[in-house]
């Protein structure tokens, strides 16, 4: 079992990692991890980091690409794979990119779900409007917004719901409704011990020729290597490190993969990004954090999955 585990977290293909990916800001590791944990211990973390401009969540929730071109290749790739187009569309973890659901609508999704820990989508329509207009530009039929005076209301229009949650929020989902599953950057913030009822729960709403796209990142989130391998789990797993925003679940690429195996799913790992030597991090690191070497090289991934 474990050989053919490994196996199948074999990529298809493979992308030399950019220069600098993910490094942010140029000060040292250990600088913006103590400032964030300094920071979350005088209760400014979250929503409130976010107000006062220090933190941000979904970077981009105002670039076309992400806005229209992402969910036009999830749904393209989807209807290849399926042959036809999703009409139920579930997102997890969306954050502000919940500004997608007109583009989503107006792509052919009749039935459209996104599901996040807390609420941080946009409350106005504006944001909405936006991402409609924008669609329509590019010849995406968007449902029309006009006289929608708040979230709920263009939620409505659009066919979506927005849950907040962990795996037990997915229970207002009916069985085996969902075609097309995505997650963008999410399933390596989830804790370990969560994460296995996450993906139950993923396999039991998924359509029976339905589609899991995801794509998660591997590094760490002080400077995208792997500084975060260096400390156990009583400290990185602690609320403190939740909070300042920087814990990611230390998995790398094989491990994930057999967790999708074990809830159900036939994976097929489609890209992996991958360093040519291992990135910066400890010579050695924590006994609780040390995974196969391979997966140290491995930075981001696409990985499709299908029920088995």
């Amino acid at each position: 079992m474990e050989q053919r585990t490994e196996e199948a977290a074999r990529p298809q293909r493979t992308v030399p990692a950019p220069t600098g990916l993910s490094r942010g800001v140029p000060v040292p590791w250990w600088v913006k991890l103590g400032l964030k944990l300094g920071l979350a211990a005088l209760g400014i973390h979250g929503a409130r980091a976010r107000a006062l401009g220090i933190g941000r969540h979904s970077a981009g929730a105002t670039d076309p690409g992400k806005i229209l071109d992402a969910p036009r290749a999830w749904m393209d790739q989807a209807a290849a794979l399926r042959g036809r187009r999703p009409r139920t569309v579930l997102e997890l973890g969306p954050g502000g990119m919940v500004v997608r659901a007109p583009v989503l609508a107006g792509l052919g999704a009749r039935r459209i779900w996104f599901v996040d820990p807390v609420d941080c989508a946009p409350k106005a329509p504006g944001p909405y409007l936006s991402a409609a207009a924008l669609a329509w530009t590019q010849g995406v039929p968007a449902p029309d917004l006009a006289g929608c005076a708040d979230r709920n209301t263009v939620l409505t229009r659009c066919g979506a719901t927005l849950l907040f949650g962990g795996a037990s929020a997915l229970a207002a989902i009916p069985d085996g409704s969902i075609d097309l599953v995505v997650s963008e950057a999410v399933l390596e913030h989830v804790r370990r011990e969560e994460l296995v009822p996450l993906l139950q729960q993923l396999r039991r709403v998924t359509a029976p020729d339905g589609v899991g796209l995801h794509f998660i990142d591997f590094q760490d989130h002080l400077g995208g290597g792997l500084q975060h391998l260096r400390f156990s789990d009583a400290f990185w797993a602690s609320p403190l490190v939740g909070r300042a925003g920087v814990y990611v679940n230390r998995l790398g690429l094989s491990a994930m993969v057999r967790r999708f195996r074990r809830a159900g799913f036939a994976v097929t790992v489609r890209e992996a990004v991958v360093w040519e030597k291992r990135p910066t991090g400890p010579a050695k690191p924590h006994p609780e954090a040390m995974r196969p070497a391979a997966d140290d090289l491995v930075a981001r991934a696409a990985i499709e999955v299908r029920p088995a």
